[in-house]
């Protein structure tokens, strides 16, 4: 709210002034002012006057002089003559330069006066003639500064006779003010504040004969009359104000038991109608409730029966309703079909109602409820209930199918997942196995040969030199030959351990670095047809009583893996093979590789079952999640993976050295806690 609306009695205005200042104000810029204007003008003037006096007459006549002395001087070329013209000029204190130029408008004589650095000045220019002939051109400056600061000077000394006068004025005028004005408007001042806050006891007295003081005496007459005219209100505003209290009281209480009658009417969450008991039943309100459940505006309702209107599905249950209210006086859970303002969408209501009388008024309170979805649910129910058995029968037996079915699928996918594995070893021996077993085929040959040729010669008789030959030629043959066996036999030995080892699950004691040795022999053949390499660093003399054939198979699942995912597109891959005691008890065991690295977002999902970035294309799936359950079932174990894209994998594997008695026959039922079979 603004301030006059707060208080009509202050000014609005922030920058009001009091009478004081107002008439002082008034009445210095009277008086200033106008001294202000007339100075001004008088300096103006006098100013112009001693300019024209003092400056400008002396310097045309300087001019004209000078311009009819040097026609003969600049004729004659005589700078003597002109220079003594020109000095006698320059005794003047206020000529600032004195420049003559010839015809061609070349400098002939240039004089500087005394006063060098003029703040302002006057010019005047003159044509010098001789016998009717323009022979040069005069140009005289004078300085108008010395003339200026004695005006200047002049109108200060004006000024402060004038600002004298001002003050003495002004005090001799503000002691008449605040004497005869000031003074007695503010005790009036006073004594209207103190009317307009009820105080009438206090006189108002200002002893002048002047108008003020008439002003005063009139409003302390209306003081006592208004006295008067207060006590005689109050006496009558004391008879009324008990009246209109005990009024007020009964008004109160009748508006706030229909306030929360109306708010209780209003807010309650059940649908509400009431009607008068006259012949049509005619609707008096509704509430918010009754509003919401059927969609009907109460404005549209009230004073109509609801006959005019679509509302009861069944006109035959409204006339049975109330015939039985006009009965009994009431009517509990009566259930009939209505329905909602389009007038198709139908609703189960359980209607309840009671007559209640005010005064001579009878009037009747309907409330309607809802069941339409409780209805709909026992029939459900009912429904449900009548086939639950059967359909928990089925549902039970498709899922019994789909368990059966699973398992027989992961079954087989692990027995495929094995013998593809025993396949490719197998492979790789036999691609081994052909080089020296085709060396001794070849030096046996030889042997045969020369036996034959031997033999033809011993028949026709044969030198010692020849039996020292053949001799020799047998032992550097069946050197080879053995040479050859050698290798096969020892790769058939690895093999039959390894296979043995993978295709069963005997427990034994066996040196860690010989049996990674013979398994990554094995690989070796497979990772020759290819650019990549296959490195192993293993820690001597680490003796380990447990299962070979399923760390085997970890293994090799593990290069395989790395093999057919990490190197997708990339040439000169390499999978290092590690492993180091980390105590007395347990050694570790790392397979990296610098390939392509694992998504972040499969990194969770490595050792599910199932779970392929080749599904379609030759991965089922399980490899890795073969090796999760070997390492946590079989070798007792715990296996995590760590990766980047673009930097590789890693699979660390912890093992214990004397593996636990492991329940070999619940190996497939365990399922890792995140991540999957490839990557």
């Amino acid at each position: 709210m603004s301030l006059d609306q707060d208080n009509p009695s202050k000014p609005s205005n922030k920058w009001s002034f009091s009478l004081r200042q107002i008439l002082f104000l008034g009445i210095t810029l009277g008086i200033v002012v106008p001294a202000l204007i007339l100075g001004v003008f008088q300096v103006n003037n006098r100013f112009d006057t001693e300019i024209d006096l003092r400056v400008r007459q002396p310097m045309q006549q300087y001019a004209d002089m000078l311009a009819r002395g040097m026609g003969m001087a600049l004729w004659n070329l005589d700078r003597g003559i002109a220079t003594e013209l020109v000095d006698a000029v320059l005794r003047n204190p206020d000529v600032v330069r004195i420049s003559i130029t010839d015809e061609y408008g070349k400098d002939f004589l240039t004089k500087q006066g005394l006063k060098k650095n003029a703040k302002s000045s006057l010019i005047e220019e003159r044509d010098i003639m001789y016998s009717g002939i323009q022979t040069g051109r005069l140009r005289v400056e004078l300085s108008t500064d010395r003339v200026e600061n004695e005006v200047w000077a002049s109108f200060i000394k004006s000024a402060l006779g004038l600002f004298s006068q001002l003050v003495v004025s002004l005090f001799v005028i503000w002691y008449l003010l605040d004497r005869r004005v000031i003074k007695p408007l503010e005790a009036l001042q006073q004594g209207a504040s103190r009317l307009a806050s009820g105080d009438l006891a206090s006189k108002i007295t200002i002893n002048t004969r002047d108008e003020i003081g008439e002003l005063a005496r009139g409003m302390d007459k209306m003081r006592t009359d208004l006295a008067s005219i207060i006590v005689e209100r109050d006496q009558k505003n004391a008879a009324l104000q008990t009246e209109l209290v005990e009024r007020q009281r009964t008004e109160d209480e009748l508006f706030i038991s229909r306030a929360i009658f109306a708010t209780i009417f209003d807010a309650s969450p059940v649908a509400l109608m009431v009607r008068h008991m006259d012949e049509g039943f005619t609707i008096i309100d509704a509430n918010k409730a009754w509003v919401r459940l059927f969609g009907r505006e109460r404005m549209s309702v009230v004073g109509q029966t609801g006959v005019q209107f679509k509302m009861w599905k069944n006109p035959e249950k409204r006339v049975e309703i109330f015939s039985t209210i006009q009965a009994k006086g009431e009517i509990a859970n009566f259930q009939t079909w209505m329905y909602k303002s389009d007038e198709t969408t139908e609703i189960l209501c359980e209607i309840s109602g009671k007559v209640v009388s005010t005064g001579d008024k009878r009037m009747l309170i309907l409330a309607f409820d809802d069941v339409t979805r409780n209805y709909q649910y026992e029939r459900n129910i009912l429904d449900l209930n009548a086939n639950l058995e059967k359909r928990v029968e089925e549902r039970t037996k498709m899922l019994s199918d789909a368990v059966n079915q699973l398992t027989f699928a992961k079954t087989e996918l692990v027995r495929a997942e094995k013998m593809a594995a025993l396949g490719a070893l197998v492979a790789g021996v036999a691609h081994e196995l052909n080089t020296p077993i085709g060396n001794s085929l070849t030096v046996a040959s030889t042997l045969q040969d020369q036996v034959n040729a031997f033999s033809c010669e011993v028949a026709q008789g044969i030198t010692r030199s020849r039996l020292d030959a053949f001799v020799q030629s047998n032992r550097e043959g069946t050197e080879i030959l053995m040479r050859s066996m050698r290798v096969a036999a020892n790769l058939v030995s690895s093999f039959k351990q390894v296979a043995v080892d993978q295709s069963s699950e005997n427990r034994r004691t066996f040196l860690l670095d010989a049996t990674v040795e013979e398994i990554l022999l094995t690989l070796r053949p497979s990772m020759r047809r290819t650019s990549h390499q296959l490195v192993s660093t293993i820690a001597q003399n680490i003796s380990m009583e447990s299962y070979p054939g399923p760390l085997g198979q970890v293994l090799t699942n593990l290069i395989n893996n790395a093999l057919i995912h990490a190197f997708e597109g990339r040439e000169g891959g390499l999978v290092n093979v590690d492993a180091v005691l980390l105590d007395q008890d347990q050694v570790k065991i790392t397979v990296t590789d610098n390939g392509n690295g694992i998504p972040s977002a499969n990194l969770p999902r490595v050792f599910d079952p199932f779970f392929t970035t080749k599904l379609g294309r030759g991965g089922s799936g399980l490899g890795l999640n073969i090796v999760y359950n070997l390492v946590e079932n079989i070798l007792g174990g715990s296996i995590k993976v760590e990766s980047e894209v673009g930097a590789g994998a890693c699979f660390t594997i912890i093992l214990p050295l004397v593996a636990p008695v492991s329940a070999v026959n619940n190996e497939h039922n365990h399922l890792p806690p995140s991540a999957a079979t490839q990557r």
